[in-house]
């Protein structure tokens, strides 16, 4: 994993941790076809690795994530007929469907400005832990177009109904503290402790035990599409592959003997 390099993303790992940085500065990150194959390729290569517990995607310098780079994104899809543009878009469906559904539990850091398909991939991560000085909007009503990265599947679920409506009918810009209160962001952090708060949330995560995660991630994903009924037998199901884990059984004892658990995600 470390031998392999990429123009638009970095790709680290510490330990049992990996960080995905978009990599874009000077554009601020903005989305790229390239960032999209490498960010395809990221995923597998994260997916692959078993010695990864918690994955943080965060981006560059000042910005998050701008959404479509204009000359390498907009302009093209602009010159496209609907044919063109269906099979243009297919692998920035593809990426959006393998991050929201990759088997890790995935944190966006959001360090800054994320607007448009920024959203739609902080969207997409289990959880959102932002700087105060972030901001975000929903661009694409600018354009008199939706987003076509999952962001009306991802933003009602988040925000609920009228206030993803809001955001998204009117393209306004909101500040940390307004997307905190809608729901859009999960914890929000002072600009001076973002980055130790992030690797502290990051690294909890990482360390709790993996395979429970991954099957609450899971169940979670799945109960959308279920009633209770179903939700509680499927539960139920995971459950009694659970209790074969080397994790509950450090669990249970650590309960036992009063002490704090040690997990290695088995």
């Amino acid at each position: 994993m470390a031998d392999k390099k990429y123009s638009t993303i970095l790709l680290e790992k510490d330990k049992n941790v990996a960080t995905i940085i978009l990599n874009r500065p000077k554009k601020f990150n903005a989305i790229s076809p390239d960032l999209i194959i490498d960010m395809l390729d990221i995923l597998q290569v994260i997916e692959d690795d078993h010695d990864i517990r918690a994955v943080l995607i965060t981006g560059a310098g000042k910005a998050f994530c701008a959404g479509g780079d204009i000359q390498e994104d907009l302009v093209p899809v602009s010159k496209m007929n609907p044919a063109q543009w269906r099979e243009y878009i297919k692998p920035f469906a593809n990426m959006v469907r393998k991050l929201h559904a990759l088997p890790k539990p995935v944190i966006a850091g959001i360090n800054g400005v994320t607007v448009g398909g920024g959203c739609d991939i902080a969207m997409s991560c289990d959880i959102r832990i932002s700087s105060s000085a972030a901001k975000f909007g929903y661009g694409y009503i600018k354009m008199g177009i939706l987003s076509d990265m999952g962001g009306h599947y991802l933003l009602p679920r988040l925000a609920g109904s009228g206030a993803a409506k809001l955001f998204a009918f009117t393209g306004d810009i909101i500040d940390a503290d307004e997307a905190f209160r809608i729901g859009l962001v999960d914890r929000l952090v002072p600009e001076d402790d973002f980055k130790q708060e992030t690797d502290a949330l990051v690294q909890k995560i990482a360390n709790g035990p993996t395979s429970a995660i991954i099957l609450i991630k899971e169940a979670m994903r799945r109960s959308g599409e279920m009633d209770l009924d179903a939700s509680l037998d499927y539960a139920a199901n995971l459950q009694s592959a659970l209790l074969d884990s080397k994790d509950f059984v450090e669990g249970y004892t650590a309960f036992l003997e009063k002490r704090k658990p040690v997990f290695t995600g088995k």
